[in-house]
């Protein structure tokens, strides 16, 4: 490893820290062409490693091809590599679309073209302090974009897509392949998404490059099937105990869904108290539930948010589960289940991003357990049906891991707190 090179590609996409052990050795795997797998704790930092990839090499037009799930993971990532002076875009789900960030002109400089700002997906098109601006794809052909973030139907179900892929330049300069959030290949590929199911098919036209799989959340059937489906090469696995000590685990039971306003009404009756006591440092809360819900916790929102409004409650759905930046985070509550516990774990992961203590808070009936609904895997079923046994051993023990060391029940869950004689553990 050319740890001055490194260096050099830190200084380049404005990285002033020390990386992590995990990091460097997927670094050094890439630098020796091995396919590498990364199973690393939400928040550890995966991302940076397939963004440094492209200038460890010594091509000046070395690519790495990114992909993705979601517009807002890749408007995020693109725009903060744009706002270093690096050369990232990404493409729309057609293929046919492709954008980047300029910095904002300064005050009272003409914008050329308005036609030029991006307005092509589902997503604000302007952010503070640059623009989205379109790409043309014949320039991400000719190998003008270091990083290339698309999602798997870009290239693989659009002909403008395949054309870029195809590209002698592109073709010749792309260093490697990045498929972020892996575990929705398994997740999404079967009957959502299915591209994602088709990965391969991209992997075929390069196969010299390098592999990078990055995912949080996998158990040991996922990690097997991903290796087994998009035919990796020995890949190396480098993984880290998913463990964040840091988040509170609590589960309650809530009452049948034709009451489910009830419940919705004391959840939310709270965090309206707390708003009103304080509203500028109420913690910054998640809630993750249906779009019917979100309607109604919308509605039920709406008066106290007109007057002086500050972002303190999310109500989100499951796209809001993965890639999302948001270190300050302190209480994700799910109002109804997941599906699984992977998707659990990604969730509830946006908490406590910053290492500061922070709640993970379920909801659940007996509705949401039901044998017949679509999805429902038996260890989240199970997770969420148990009454004693501690609950982050049984998140942890679905990924083959321990909770580390050194946790304190009280703060563990509240399963363990009813155990916990804090006078000791505290000492």
């Amino acid at each position: 490893m050319d740890f001055n090179r490194l260096t050099k590609a830190k200084q380049k996409i404005g990285i002033t820290y020390e990386l992590k052990p995990e990091q460097i050795t997927a670094l050094r795997a890439f630098m020796e062409s091995k396919d590498i797998v990364c199973l690393l704790p939400t928040g550890f930092g995966k991302s940076i490693t397939f963004q440094l990839m492209p200038f460890l090499s010594d091509d000046p037009m070395a690519c790495d091809l990114v992909k993705s799930p979601l517009n807002a993971i890749m408007k995020d990532q693109v725009r903060k590599l744009c706002e270093n002076g690096i050369s990232a875009c990404f493409l729309d789900i057609t293929g046919r679309d492709g954008s980047t960030y300029t910095l904002k002109p300064a005050l009272g400089t003409d914008i050329e073209d308005d036609d030029e700002q991006g307005d092509n997906d589902d997503d604000t098109a302007e952010d503070v302090g640059n623009i989205q601006t379109k790409v043309s794809i014949d320039d991400v052909a000719a190998g003008k974009y270091q990083l290339i973030y698309a999602h798997p139907e870009a290239f693989l179900s659009s002909r403008e897509g395949r054309k870029i892929l195809h590209s002698k330049i592109l073709h010749d300069h792309v260093f490697g392949i990045c498929i972020d959030e892996a575990h929705m290949i398994h997740e999404w590929g079967e009957d959502f998404r299915k591209d994602f199911a088709r990965i391969q098919e991209l992997l075929g036209i390069f196969p010299r490059v390098p592999v990078s799989l990055l995912t949080a959340t996998a158990s040991q059937s996922t990690k097997e099937n991903l290796v087994k489906n998009l035919g990796l090469r020995d890949p190396l696995f480098i993984s880290k105990n998913p463990d964040r000590p840091n988040i509170k685990y609590y589960k309650y039971d809530r009452l049948p869904s034709v009451r489910q306003e009830d419940d919705l009404d004391k959840i939310l009756g709270d965090i309206v108290t707390g708003l009103q006591e304080d509203r500028r440092h109420y913690p910054l809360t998640f809630i993750y539930t249906d779009l019917e819900s979100i309607r109604y916790g919308y509605r039920f929102l709406e008066k106290i948010s007109k007057s002086e409004p500050v972002i303190r409650v999310v109500l989100a759905t499951v796209a809001l589960g993965i890639g999302l930046h948001a270190p300050a985070v302190r209480k994700v509550i799910h109002f109804k289940c997941p599906t699984s516990i992977e998707k659990y774990l990604q969730e509830t992961g946006r908490a406590g991003r910053d290492g500061l203590p922070a709640d993970a808070i379920l909801f659940v009936n007996k509705t949401d357990v039901r044998t017949n609904r679509p999805g429902m895997q038996n260890s989240m079923r199970q997770y969420c049906i148990s009454t004693d046994t501690c609950l982050r051993f049984q998140l942890l023990q679905h990924l083959d891991y321990k909770p580390v060391e050194g946790t304190k029940k009280c703060k563990c869950c509240n399963v363990c707190e009813i155990l916990c004689c804090c006078s000791d553990c505290e000492l």
